[in-house]
């Protein structure tokens, strides 16, 4: 998925493929992750990578694999490996993962691993639709948040809602291009989901909430990444001893991420040399009067990503990030750079 996505918008990209696996007969994929990452960033031979997969959330799961190491200790393995990419000239694009800001069923609401300063994190959002789904009218009037707690009927059994990732790192803090700039660190919400044993039920009676909190703020840019409004995609599954072909609709922030990679190869191959490591680079943008981003801060339930919501006035907020991206002004602006 990660190499149709990159090549769908950059068609003539040269992609390498990594692919996670073990040299030593250890399965846990702790090992294979951070091997992977550390012999794409080594071998330097591209300026952009993804990495689709979200695994687990930060304190739960992924980062602590069976082996002797903590969630903080291998989250610290993970930075140095992506900060020495920044270093490269680098950027790195996470899925920001598909369940809001709640990753598991549980009352948690970390983020799923990593939230790394050092990699691009991107988000999600529904583009406007209207369709018949279970014999209810669906209505996006215009783009939001992934935030979809409405288009399922009623629910009567707890499940996972699906949405774009955002919130607050446990183990990261605030990286200094998130400094000052407005949205950080402050939050407008909506308890639109209200936990039972094994996941959520819609709450019928959401409340806004606001404050303010300290850790790496995600996610940084969004795309869509909502099914209902996503991609086609091809398959085949085996029906006995026979392959079936099917298209069907999908989404995820899995999409969205090597999306990025894909413009990213784009911008390049338009610039003298690579635009380098994005992140400080897009939050100085974003305040600027010419932003290349389209802010989504309508503090409203319907343009949340399951909890969090936009920030009226503000630059940033946690369901979108600094919002959706303008590649022909952010082309513009990278040039200008140089």
């Amino acid at each position: 998925m990660d190499v149709e996505q990159a090549g769908g918008i950059a068609d003539q990209a040269q992609i390498d493929a990594y692919v996670g696996v073990s040299s030593n007969g250890d399965t846990t994929p702790d090992v294979q992750y951070l091997d992977a990452f550390a012999t794409a960033i080594g071998d330097n031979r591209d300026k952009q990578l993804t990495t689709s997969s979200s695994f687990g959330n930060e304190l739960n799961g992924f980062g602590r694999g069976g082996l002797s190491e903590t969630a903080s200790e291998f989250n610290d393995a993970i930075n140095l490996v992506f900060e020495q990419a920044a270093i490269q000239g680098t950027v790195i694009f996470n899925a920001a993962g598909d369940s809001g800001p709640y990753e598991v069923a549980n009352k948690s609401t970390n983020l799923p691993f990593p939230t790394s300063e050092y990699a691009v994190q991107v988000g999600g959002t529904t583009l406007p639709y209207t369709k018949i789904i279970g014999g209810q009218l669906v209505q996006v009037k215009k783009e939001r948040a992934w935030g979809d707690s409405y288009s399922q009927g009623t629910v009567t059994k707890p499940t996972v809602f699906p949405g774009g990732g955002g919130g607050f790192s446990t183990l990261n803090p605030t990286p200094a291009y998130q400094l000052g700039v407005p949205g950080v660190n402050t939050y407008n919400a909506f308890n639109m989901l209200k936990y039972t044993k094994g996941g959520y039920l819609v709450n019928p009676d959401p409340e806004m909430i606001s404050g303010t909190h300290q850790g790496r703020n995600v996610p940084d840019i969004s795309g869509n990444a909502d099914e209902k409004t996503g991609y086609g995609v091809y398959i085949t599954y085996k029906a006995g001893n026979t392959q079936v072909p099917i298209w069907m609709n999908a989404g995820g922030t899995s999409f969205v991420a090597p999306q990025m990679a894909g413009a990213s190869a784009v911008i390049n191959s338009g610039l003298k040399t690579s635009a380098g490591f994005w992140n400080p680079q897009l939050y100085k943008f974003a305040v600027q009067s010419d932003t290349p981003f389209h802010v989504l801060d309508d503090a409203t339930m319907d343009n949340t990503n399951l909890y969090y919501t936009g920030q009226p006035g503000k630059v940033y907020n946690q369901a979108t990030g600094l919002g959706t991206v303008d590649f022909s002004k952010l082309f513009t602006k990278f040039n200008a750079q140089q």
